[in-house]
C-alpha cells in the first residue's frame, strides 16, 4: 500500500489520482460529519442525532478531488518535461 501512495507523488493521469483523492476525501467527511453531528446533536443539544447529509459528504470531496487531482497532475507533468 505504501508503494501506491509513493508512486501517486509522481503520477501524472488526472484520473487516477481523482479516484484515489476522491474516495479518501469521501471516507474521511463521511466519519467526521457523523462525528461532529452526533456530538453536536446529542451531547450539545440533548436531541436524537438526526443522520448527515450524504449528499454534501459526496459532493464537496468531488469537487475538491477533482481541483486537487489537476494541481498535482500538472505540476507532476511539468517535473517530468524539467527532467528530459
Amino acid at each position: 500500500m505504501r508503494g501506491y501512495f509513493k508512486k501517486l507523488n509522481t503520477e501524472t493521469n488526472w484520473f487516477k489520482l481523482f479516484v484515489t483523492i476522491f474516495i479518501i476525501m469521501t471516507v474521511i467527511l463521511l466519519i467526521l460529519l457523523s462525528a461532529i453531528g452526533y456530538i453536536h446533536d446529542v451531547i450539545i443539544m440533548n436531541k436524537a442525532f438526526s443522520g448527515i447529509n450524504v449528499g454534501f459528504a459526496v459532493y464537496v470531496p468531488l469537487i475538491f478531488s477533482a481541483i486537487s487531482a489537476g494541481v498535482v497532475c500538472s505540476s507532476n507533468l511539468k517535473k517530468e518535461k524539467e527532467e528530459q
